[in-house]
């Protein structure tokens, strides 16, 4: 499964900005399964510094200084990316082949594990996750079964309404407002783990989506998307979706992962004017090759 992933993202500003200086961390991930072949990052106006590194977790991103005035600034990233469909469906029927249950999980011998397991920014523990990750959760309940549980309860009990919560929404309170998009059920989720005892993180990346029966594909129609991955011990990571009600296959495009949001946003920084923003557009494609 081939994709092209294009990601702008343009900002207007109602006053000249002197400089700005930012961070873009929207190249997909090499990991198992999952190969980016080429990706090409246009900034304009043209930066006058541009360096790409790691960070922490492995994660590719880009730092960039515009040094021009200027009044408009956009970001387009594009990647090729290469999904192999029996990587990813293997090593979740391997772990559900076992019929490991959660408990087991709970024994970490991974060191990177580890720090998934501790409190974050816009995570933190509590005995009200846990209760209703427990729900799924019940005694010797196998892992796999329990997560997609817990991915459709989420789906089921909790509203998708953008502008109901904000990207500082903590997953505590995701559970009092029971609304909010892709990244708040991401958190709440990885809470309801940490809370019983279990590694998870948070994923950012992309899902190839689908166009109403009969229509034809609108270009610039998809977003970025957020999902939570959490940890079987000696076997791997299971990455599941709670905001379309599923566990993740091949139709998903990993970009980066952290402990929550504020690791892995896709595009922040400073800029320097006497104006504010007075418009902002994110327009994102992805594309399946050969069709």
């Amino acid at each position: 499964m081939k994709y092209r992933v294009a990601h702008t993202t343009a900002y207007h500003y109602e006053d000249d900005v002197t400089s700005s200086y930012g961070q873009v961390q929207l190249v997909p991930r090499g990991i198992p399964g999952q190969t980016c072949e080429r990706q090409e990052v246009r900034i304009e106006p043209v930066p006058a510094d541009y360096q790409e590194r790691s960070d922490f977790f492995g994660n590719r991103f880009a730092y960039f200084e515009i040094s021009s005035v200027h009044r408009d600034l956009s970001v387009t990233t594009t990647s090729w990316i290469e999904i192999s469909t029996p990587a990813r469906r293997d090593l979740l029927g391997a772990i559900e082949a076992t019929g490991t249950p959660w408990e087991a999980a709970r024994v970490i011998t991974e060191p990177e594990g580890r720090q998934f397991l501790l409190d974050s920014p816009l995570v933190t523990t509590s005995a009200d996750l846990a209760a209703y990750g427990r729900l799924s959760f019940t005694d010797g309940r196998p892992i796999v079964e329990a997560l997609d549980d817990l991915a459709h309860r989420v789906h089921g009990d909790f509203a998708f309404k953008p502008g109901a919560t904000l990207v500082s929404t903590t997953a505590q309170e995701v559970l009092l407002i029971k609304a909010g998009v892709c990244q708040d059920f991401a958190h709440l989720v990885i809470g309801c783990m940490r809370s019983l005892g279990l590694a998870a993180r948070y994923v950012s990346g992309y899902l190839e989506t689908n166009p109403p029966p009969g229509r034809p594909r609108q270009q610039g129609a998809d977003v970025s998307h957020a999902w939570a991955s959490v940890l079987v011990p000696g076997m791997g990571w299971i990455d599941l979706d709670p905001t379309n009600s599923q566990l993740v296959n091949e139709r998903y495009v990993v970009t980066a992962w952290g402990r929550d949001y504020s690791d892995v946003p896709p595009l922040k920084g400073v800029i320097f004017t006497h104006g504010t923003t007075l418009d902002l557009e994110v327009m994102v494609d992805v594309i399946r090759e050969g069709e």
